[in-house]
């Protein structure tokens, strides 16, 4: 965390017809933020056939995006800074988060749940490559999610080293938004009697330790004669029931007893919740 307040940066795409969208954000930036990089990348400009027209295009995004930064200033009351980049997005946009000491990346997926292109394909290339390698946090909403004002925090856990990272942050999270939490287990084989009672005495003592710190807490395991897939499939479920506003993940493999958001599943909350999704790659914890 900064001393100075918590930094976010917002890449945004402002040839995106569904920019507007953004301004749905804005509630939950007030309480993620004290300042704001609002980052624009402009690629592929040798298609323009001269340097004035490069000066023109570059002119007019840059005041695109000034006014945005504006409008983000006007109605969050953060500090906000636009910021205009050339060359590749994924990279300029893990460049950025790392120059400007960012605690947390929040950016569209440009997919929509209902789209059948997005249903038979994985994220995007730049979605893809800053949830996978970012070194903070990474909250991302499809292009019709609610987002609304986080209240109740979905948190699935297994049974990996890394529950415990991914308690803190919810903790963190939910202190900062004054959100419960909601932990849910999902057991893909109901056969398998020793990995159930090891969940739920996670589940129980991971309860507890929420509880200590003051925040509403409830857990679920939920079982189903699937397979590793209808994990995610469960998540999106059970969070949709409860009326949630915000998943948060792990998006490295974990090996242990319980494979649990590899690769495709994690693509898969991403792109299909209803509500954002909080990415976070586990720390190496030496163990």
């Amino acid at each position: 965390m900064n001393p100075s307040g918590r930094t976010v940066l917002l890449p945004v795409d402002l040839d995106d017809k569904t920019l507007f969208r953004l301004e749905r954000s804005y509630e939950n930036l007030k309480f993620l933020a004290d300042r704001i990089i609002v980052l624009y990348v402009l690629e592929n400009l040798g298609h323009l056939s001269s340097d004035r027209d490069r000066k023109d295009l570059i002119a007019k995004k840059d005041a695109l995006l000034s006014d945005l930064a504006d409008d983000i200033r006007s109605k969050t009351g953060a500090e906000v800074r636009p910021v205009l980049q050339k060359g590749k997005a994924s990279e300029e946009i893990l460049n950025a988060a790392e120059s400007y000491n960012a605690d947390l990346i929040a950016m569209s997926t440009h997919t929509h749940p209902e789209d059948d292109h997005t249903e038979k394909h994985t994220l995007g290339a730049t979605t893809n490559r800053v949830v996978r390698e970012s070194k903070v946090p990474v909250f991302t909403f499809n292009s019709n999610v609610r987002l609304k004002h986080i209240r109740k925090i979905v948190l699935p856990l297994d049974l990996t080293v890394e529950t415990r990272q991914k308690v803190t942050y919810a903790i963190d999270m939910a202190m900062l938004f004054k959100a419960s939490i909601h932990v849910v287990s999902v057991l893909w084989s109901t056969h398998i009697e020793d990995i159930r009672a090891e969940l739920q005495q996670q589940m129980d003592q991971v309860k507890n330790f929420i509880l200590e710190d003051g925040i509403e807490c409830s857990t679920k395991l939920i079982e189903t004669e699937g397979n590793t897939k209808a994990l995610a499939t469960s998540v999106l479920k059970y969070a949709d029931e409860i009326d949630a506003d915000l998943i948060m993940i792990m998006t490295q493999q974990e090996t242990k007893l319980v494979e649990f958001f590899l690769g495709s599943s994690a693509q898969t909350i991403i792109r299909l919740s209803n509500i954002p999704v909080m990415s976070i790659i586990p720390k190496d914890l030496g163990v």
